[in-house]
């Protein structure tokens, strides 16, 4: 139960944090926890008050902090690296859009969705090879452990 604490407690700082940077560069001086041109924006500013929004916007960000953690279980089965990549690559990308759309990040359409995933991608492919190059010294070194 821990982890899943943790987790969603990171995804609700991260998320807090983003909102607070978006809100300084374009919310003129006023914070919302979300894109309020955003579909879905406009949808929770129009059907519940500024608190309910927040809270609404704060389990998003939980749910995002609990779906990367759970996703990274299937790092621990035995497949290959392509395969695991792979799998979990899809189901951040669709459950993370998703958790996007419905935090009201963005507008619900074509432009903003392949937008979002170009951002998506270039950030995760980033992270693979960091992890990759990560993975290959740690490799090396039980390698060179062994030999000795």
């Amino acid at each position: 139960m821990k982890p899943y604490l943790y987790s969603a407690s990171i995804g609700i700082t991260i998320g807090l944090s983003i909102s607070l940077l978006m809100s300084a560069i374009f919310g003129h001086g006023t914070y919302l926890p979300l894109n309020p041109a955003s579909t879905l924006g406009q949808y929770y500013l129009q059907h519940f008050n500024l608190v309910e929004v927040m809270l609404i916007s704060a389990l998003i960000w939980a749910t995002i902090g609990l779906l990367f953690q759970i996703v990274d279980r299937i790092f621990k089965q035995d497949w290959s690296l392509v395969k695991m990549t792979v799998v979990h690559f899809l189901l951040t990308a669709v459950g993370f859009t998703l958790l996007g759309l419905l935090a009201g990040w963005f507008p619900l359409n074509l432009t903003w969705l392949l937008f979002f995933e170009i951002i998506f991608v270039i950030i995760y492919v980033i992270i693979f090879f960091i992890n990759y190059h990560n993975m290959k010294k740690q490799v090396r070194a039980i390698n060179q452990g062994l030999r000795k």
